[in-house]
């Protein structure tokens, strides 16, 4: 890719002028971000990855030193006598006024009786200047089975960024680091956020919020917001409020989620009664009940509202059938008679007959079955086009001690029905 703007060009000609990375940087990652294995098989023998002295251990534990070497090592009962693995990691440096993540790919490889192998390559380039502007240099990226597969002949160039390139680069970085004067003056000094270090520099030149955050050492929200940038916008103010009254937040992603659920419910986010709680957990679940609640409510609404646009079409269909009672001694059924007695029905007997909006089927009729004292047993369905019930429901969809009785009686007086619509 041809360098067109100034920033492009200076990023091209500080690419080359890059020096070697000091090896005590890649030992660092080989003994932090790579698993040291011992290799032992059932009988105890044990052979350690990195030095390939050979001793007896029969313990439970995970992990094991090498009396050799006195590596700590991490226990993989197997026959197996290799392993590989592989990682990224990135180190931050500076070069002519630019900041740069540098990202490599460490690789070691253990063989029984060797000494560990350990390769790097480095992938990839990440480029900021003092306003905010980036760039890329990278190896080429080729087709194959992962997305993150590189051309490794070839050389590092200004190429277009992309997300593989911002995922690979949110990795593990090398503590001692380089940061430019702007940098440094924003905070970016000691130990960084557990966070994507690129977005980090970004949020520092051009978001003046995390550079306030930063320079008051508060890395758990500066980890939170860097990684959820809506929450931002959405809840700076009322941090700034819960800040401004000593209120510590321990847990950024509840207290935001809290600060969004207050919002639903209408309630004053800028209130410390709301935004201050003492228990930020017990007070996310109670808003989250109430917030359920209220949208509960108000999808109900809507459905009633929605069924009540088809209340002409109900009546003319099925007021011939009204006033249909069917009994004996111990059980009354009654046609539904409204969108409101379907809706009643379908909340005492826990079932779908209000949902499903079985008041618009034009060839069945619902009849709801009472005992002597006034309390639901089942809820029918009678076919205008069979004569006949189809389905007879108790509470949750469970049948009864009366299902067959109900279903007989029903269907026993199935002419009442074909009267009624013949006279409608």
């Amino acid at each position: 890719m041809k360098a067109r703007t100034k920033f492009e060009k200076q990023v091209a000609t500080s690419n080359v002028r890059l020096t070697a990375v000091a090896p005590k940087v890649f030992e660092w990652g080989v003994r932090n971000l790579i698993t040291h294995p011992a290799f032992r098989v059932p009988s105890g023998r044990t052979t350690c990855g990195d030095c390939g002295h050979k001793f007896i251990h029969k313990g439970k534990g995970k992990y094991v030193v090498c009396p050799k070497c006195g590596h700590e090592l991490e226990i993989k009962d197997t026959f197996k006598r290799s392993h590989k693995e592989g990682t990224y990691f990135a180190i931050l440096d500076t070069i002519d006024g630019l900041q740069v993540e540098r990202v490599f790919l460490l690789s070691a490889y253990f063989k029984k009786g060797n000494s560990i192998s350990v390769g790097h390559n480095e992938v990839c380039r990440l480029w900021l200047n003092a306003k905010g502007q980036t760039a890329l240099t990278s190896k080429v990226r080729t087709l194959g089975c992962y997305r993150d597969c590189f051309n490794w002949g070839s050389t590092i160039e200004l190429r277009n960024m992309t997300e593989v390139h911002h995922i690979i680069a949110n990795t593990w970085h090398y503590p001692k680091y380089k940061a430019i004067p702007k940098l440094k003056r924003n905070g970016m000094k000691g130990t960084l956020p557990d966070c994507h270090p690129f977005d980090l520099m970004k949020g520092l030149l051009n978001d003046a919020r995390i550079e306030t955050l930063m320079k008051a050492r508060n890395q758990k929200a500066v980890k939170y917001f860097i990684d959820n940038p809506r929450m931002l916008d959405k809840c700076w103010n009322t941090h700034k409020i819960a800040t401004r009254h000593g209120y510590k937040i321990e847990d950024y992603s509840l207290w935001c989620d809290l600060i969004t659920l207050l919002e639903k419910c209408g309630r004053d986010t800028r209130s410390p009664k709301y935004i201050c709680p003492t228990n930020l957990r017990a007070e996310h679940d109670f808003w989250l009940d109430k917030s359920t609640a209220d949208e509960e409510r108000r999808r109900k609404a809507e459905q009633l509202l929605k069924a009540k646009k088809k209340e002409e079409d109900f009546f003319k269909n099925k007021s011939c059938f009204f006033g249909i009672v069917i009994k004996d001694n111990d059980i009354e059924i009654s046609v539904l008679d409204s969108i409101e007695a379907y809706k009643a029905e379908g909340e005492a007997m826990h079932h779908c007959v209000f949902k499903c909006e079985y008041y618009d089927k034009e060839n069945s009729v619902i009849l709801s079955a009472h005992d002597k004292n006034g309390n639901r047993i089942e809820t029918i369905e009678f076919s205008l086009t069979e004569y006949k019930v189809v389905q007879s429901r108790g509470v949750c969809n469970k049948n009864t001690e009366y299902h067959d009785r109900i279903v007989n009686l029903v269907n026993a007086n199935a002419h009442r029905f074909i009267k009624a619509r013949a006279t409608a």
